[in-house]
């Protein structure tokens, strides 16, 4: 099969690789729609770097069942599944398969990884419904992600919310934030205007624009210091700090009420600054969701996916406007650029789509034995 193989930072290609086997208890999905994430990013740009090189990127997928081994219950040949977890490699490759988990399935078993914390062997996972578009299916992912780090650390209703950044991420936030979880008014901070002006639409109710408006910023700060905000969410990647502007996150740490909540959604590919003294004049809390499935089992994600698919299946989240440019999968040189561009002009998500196979011939390849001669790739590893 074919797969785009990132050799080192910076040198990625389209490459022939053997199809991974499916075990007992996997579903061996044939691709449809893969999204890049900013972690698949930093390891194009050297800022992550795995075990070994070169791995297959992409975990933000959508991919139908071809084959599905004997202990799986819940996946039918030909289901379209999305999934959240056990591995950040392997998307973008024509197949790929997983270990799925569903709702209120058993089985769950852990290992301990080289990056510090417990993680599943499996996936959670969720079947798509018919009417929702594999494009739009494929930000399940970035969308469970958002609302494990809300759910678990909740705002109160009516709190006044500061989200840091206008990312993917970050206006998936605002939109749970304002649609679900019944809060304030919504500030939002970024550098693009753009991505600013979106974030209005989806909810936000005021906004600053770092580049152009810190003085602004700076002014509201010192007028509104410690009695503004009560919530903070931190979705902003690596952030180099300039000594001759106030820092963004010690400017929303100045908005935060003594006793306020800072949560930070994910961790930056470098080590960032935080204002230490914040937190303990005011007595902030500095709060996280687990990716340690000891804190936080993987069983538990299964139902923060189910709910992500269909909060995007009824429109309650518009995943549409996130989705800035779309590639064939066949295009090498459009994928290059997507990883090479990331970020730039405003530009969010890329949905690398995949040919659609017929019915009849996804019915032919069920309980047909799938070519490839190498072991089953460890979780966590590429394909």
């Amino acid at each position: 099969m074919r797969a785009y193989s990132l050799l080192a930072p910076g040198l990625i290609d389209l490459v022939e690789v053997p199809e991974p086997p499916c075990g007992d208890d996997e579903v061996l999905l044939r691709t449809e729609a893969v999204s890049l994430c900013s972690t698949d990013v930093s390891y194009f740009r050297g800022h992550l770097r795995p075990e070994s090189w070169p791995i297959v990127p992409g975990h933000e997928y959508v991919g139908r069942a071809v084959e599905v081994g004997r202990s799986v219950t819940g996946i039918a040949p030909g289901d379209r599944v999305v999934y959240w977890g056990q591995t950040d490699f392997g998307g973008m490759a024509e197949y790929r398969a997983i270990r799925p988990l569903l709702p209120n399935q058993p089985g769950e078993t852990g290992w301990y990884t080289e990056r510090g914390f417990y993680d599943a062997h499996q996936a959670a996972a969720a079947v798509v419904p018919d009417g929702l578009p594999s494009r739009l299916a494929m930000l399940v992912e970035p969308l469970t992600s958002v609302l494990r780090c809300l759910l678990v650390n909740p705002p109160k209703p009516g709190d006044v919310c500061v989200v840091l950044g206008c990312g993917p991420s970050a206006l998936l936030a605002v939109q749970v934030l304002r649609n679900l979880m019944g809060v304030g008014p919504i500030v939002v901070l970024d550098k693009d205007s753009g991505r600013i002006a979106l974030a209005r639409t989806l909810g936000a109710d005021l906004s600053f624009d770092t580049s152009t408006q810190s003085d602004e910023l700076d002014a509201f700060v010192r007028e509104h210091h410690d009695h503004f905000a009560d919530y903070v969410v931190d979705a902003l990647p690596h952030v180099s700090t300039d000594t001759t502007r106030t820092d963004v996150r010690e400017s929303a740490m100045g908005l935060l009420r003594p006793d306020g909540t800072y949560v930070v959604y994910g961790a930056t590919a470098l080590p960032q600054q935080i204002s230490t003294w914040h937190l303990l004049a005011k007595g902030l809390r500095l709060l996280a969701t687990p990716f340690d499935v000891r804190a936080f089992p993987m069983t538990r994600t299964t139902h923060i996916t189910r709910t992500a698919l269909g909060l995007i299946a009824d429109g309650v989240v518009d995943v549409e406007p996130l989705i800035t440019d779309t590639v064939a999968f066949t295009d090498v040189q459009g994928v290059r650029a997507a990883f090479t561009d990331y970020g730039a002009n405003g530009g969010m998500k890329s949905s690398l789509l995949f040919t659609p196979v017929l019915p009849s011939l996804i019915a032919q390849s069920v309980g047909a034995p799938v070519a490839g001669t190498v072991a089953s790739a460890p979780v966590g590893a590429a394909l």
